[in-house]
């Protein structure tokens, strides 16, 4: 919305969005909080935790939990300044976070020996100070963004035009996390190194495959103010650079991970059977890298034009109805073990390149949704 108000050059409707955005995000922040540390227990028993890391586990899920209002802040200001056009400050106060992260972790459980409440302590402490520091940096600098309290305005037309553009989103990421949820609980079910092995290699993953997930946020503002004038000429070359430029990336961290496998591993475990189990994972997931380098500028075209009802069909299909199944086929069925489940996740993301790319073609993305 703030991307496509601002191609528009409607001052008015990006501070009425912005107000809206910053107070649903609290709302939605206290209700997300009490909801989840009341079901803490539960919702790890359900993912077939085991008995001997449970106690580190709800500690430590508890303890972020509480802090989740900071994720909520951040994530709302970062979006803000996405949609106008900055892209820069939000990962200088992430790399920021991440760095006082460090520290606090190497005196928390290193120095003070708090274990893993002393780990939850040091990423909640981390996002805190980012969040303030956004905000006392947005009040020194951007006269569109007000931050302070006071002025936050729930604005009916554009809380209902947040509504409707949000709320798929967010029933796409609850069913994402939910199909990824039943993935664990499969990968729990094989025991503590397979379930360590691919939170280990997960680590990897999740590195190398930023940058796409970084371009296609910068590509989502990019297409969303060309649409907002009608410039869908430069939106297509939006996209089509947005995926050069994350196969080119992903190219080479898959070439990477693909000969330097165990070293990357051995920088985060030395326990032989987690090795093993995450070399197993790595080598099928890695995949994905080339595959998300095409889904994520997809998505970023659906998002930018308003069209987030549809983002959340192959997000679906691709966490729940594909990984879902597979992964359960091949463990289960074939035996695969923990391949298996890495079998699953480049499956998932080919089923959504195909849906995006249907999108694509139809040129229904050219039809704004938003007024």
């Amino acid at each position: 919305m703030v991307s496509q108000y601002v191609g528009r050059k409607s001052d008015k409707d990006v501070k009425e969005t912005i107000s809206t955005v910053f107070s649903m995000s609290i709302l939605l922040a206290m209700v997300s909080t009490a909801l989840f540390l009341l079901v803490a227990d539960p919702l790890l028993r359900v993912l077939n935790t085991p008995e001997e890391v449970f106690s580190d586990a709800c500690t430590y899920f508890r303890v972020c939990t509480a802090g989740s209002v900071f994720i909520f802040g951040y994530n709302a200001m970062a979006s803000v300044l996405r949609g106008m056009g900055d892209s820069r400050t939000p990962i200088y106060f992430g790399v920021a976070s991440c760095l006082i992260n460090i520290v606090l972790d190497i005196l928390f459980v290193g120095t003070l020996r708090m274990g893993v409440a002393g780990a939850a302590y040091a990423t909640v402490i981390s996002q805190a100070l980012s969040m303030l520091g956004f905000a006392a940096y947005l009040r020194l600098t951007q006269s569109k963004v007000d931050v302070r309290l006071s002025s936050f305005r729930l604005n009916k037309e554009k809380a209902l035009s947040v509504l409707r553009l949000g709320l798929p989103g967010a029933v796409q990421s609850f069913v994402v996390s939910g199909g990824f949820l039943m993935v664990s609980a499969l990968t729990n079910s094989l025991g503590v190194s397979a379930a360590s092995g691919v939170a280990v290699a997960g680590k990897i993953n999740n590195v190398c495959q930023m940058p796409a997930v970084a371009i296609g946020s910068a590509a989502s503002s990019m297409v969303g103010q060309n649409v907002g004038s009608k410039n869908f000429d430069r939106a297509r070359s939006v996209l089509k650079n947005a995926i050069q430029i994350s196969l080119m990336i992903a190219s080479v961290a898959f070439i990477v991970v693909q000969l330097l496998a165990m070293p990357l591993l051995r920088l985060l475990t030395h326990e032989e059977e987690v090795l093993l189990q995450g070399l197993d994972y790595l080598r099928v997931t890695s995949l994905d890298y080339l595959l998300t380098a095409f889904v994520f500028p997809l998505n970023a075209l659906c998002n930018g034009s308003g069209h987030t009802i549809f983002t959340m069909i192959p997000s679906i299909v691709s966490s729940v109805v594909a990984r879902v199944p597979v992964a359960y086929f091949c463990v289960r069925v074939l035996d695969l073990k923990i391949t298996g489940i890495g079998i699953s996740t480049p499956t998932g993301t080919i089923s959504a390149i195909l849906i995006c790319a249907w999108f694509y073609f139809s040129n229904r993305w050219c039809e704004s949704t938003i007024k």
